[in-house]
């Protein structure tokens, strides 16, 4: 074995699997990872001369989609801001790649980081309740707002966001691997009724609606695991319900809050006002700029521009909406990339339904992972 695939193979394996817990540190340590994976893996493709990928159609166009991204950058009102994450966009390409063949290669690979994942979400999980009975997790970190909970997260209130996402995907890997005998899918119940109470917990409203959303979606399109997760779902209610009723502030935050946001003035809105006028404000981008937009992460600049300013809430570092920020920042052209990719997530989460329904055999990993892409897009 050359030095290369000693180091690639042997080495990078581990960078994976610290992932899961790197994330509770913020963007720059999983950034990171991520930046060394595809720089090794960009290096291993050129040292042996295997460009194989460059013809696949799929890798053409991220590529076009990452020269755009630069030249829109270049071009964009604040170049130093949208240029660095422009420039080294295509990381995420090689490391998807490199994934791909590590899995291919290394036969406990998938196997290795799903335990990694599984104890990572259990440990997480179980110092959140801590701090949700004693006050403090384990690390001495107190719960700073009565009606949330972030747990190792500290001051950052991301926890049922980084559960809403995380979990879906050590789902995908192991719902082959249970054998639900009852032991299993008592287990199985009580685990992921714990983590939707979890999700409820952090009062993060944007997370238990995705939460709830790829639970209804896995209902539908995975059928040997149908009539627990129904199971799972009154549970889920009696739990919520419970919770309410003992944290008044989570009940004003999470029903009354949520319920004077949504219906104002006597209107029905799909969004909060907040989300409302940060919606707005970048369509009003894209008005301006329909094509091509105005630059990777230059929403939270030309925000500030008083033509699209509609209240203080208008404005903030990106729309907290993945199509309405495309829209703003890369126009129909870099929209259109993504909206592709969406539609045929859309696509397969229409077939593999329909395919659960009629009795066809379907593969619960990728229908999963559908899932999964489908709500990361869908906010």
């Amino acid at each position: 074995m050359s030095i290369n695939k000693t180091l690639f193979e042997k080495f990078i394996p581990y960078l994976y699997f610290l992932i899961p817990i790197s994330l509770v540190s913020g963007p720059f340590f999983p950034d990171a990872i991520v930046s060394i994976i595809a720089v090794f893996f960009a290096y291993k493709l050129f040292k042996e001369n295997n460009i194989f990928f460059i013809e696949q159609l799929k890798i053409v166009l991220f590529l076009i989609f990452c020269i755009f991204l630069i030249i829109r950058a270049l071009l964009s009102v604040n170049i130093l801001e949208s240029i660095v994450p422009s420039i080294f966009y295509f990381r995420f390409g090689l490391f998807a790649l490199a994934t791909v063949y590590l899995i291919k290669k290394i036969p406990n690979f998938e196997k290795n980081f799903t335990k990694c994942l599984l104890y990572t979400i259990i440990f997480i999980s179980a110092d959140a309740y801590i701090q949700i009975i004693f006050g403090y997790n384990l690390f001495g970190m107190k719960n700073l707002v009565q009606d949330r909970v972030s747990g190792l997260f500290g001051d950052e209130y991301v926890l049922g966001s980084y559960l809403v996402r995380l979990f879906p995907l050590l789902l995908a890997l192991m719902i082959d691997r249970i054998e639900f005998n009852l032991k299993n899918i008592l287990i199985f119940i009580i685990s992921i009724s714990l983590l939707n109470l979890l999700v409820f917990l952090t009062a993060e409203r944007t997370a238990f609606i995705l939460n709830l959303i790829f639970l209804a979606l896995l209902t539908l399109t995975i059928s040997k695991i149908r009539k627990i997760l129904l199971a799972t779902f009154l549970i889920s209610i009696v739990l919520f319900g419970a919770s309410i009723k003992l944290n008044k502030s989570l009940y004003e935050r999470m029903i009354m809050q949520t319920y004077s946001e949504v219906y104002k003035d006597q209107k029905l809105r799909v969004f909060t006002e907040g989300h409302q006028n940060h919606i707005t404000s970048a369509l009003k981008m894209f008005q301006d700029n329909k094509l091509f937009g105005h630059g990777v992460k230059n929403y939270r600049v030309v925000c500030k521009d008083l033509k699209y300013f509609e209240t203080t809430t208008s404005c903030s570092t990106h729309p907290h909406n993945t199509f309405a920020q495309l829209l703003a920042e890369t126009g129909l052209f870099g929209f259109s990339f993504i909206l592709l990719i969406f539609l045929y997530v859309c696509r397969e989460l229409f077939i593999n339904i329909l395919s659960s329904f009629t009795n066809k055999e379907i593969n619960n990993k990728k229908a999963i992972i559908s899932i999964l892409i489908f709500i990361n897009l869908f906010f």
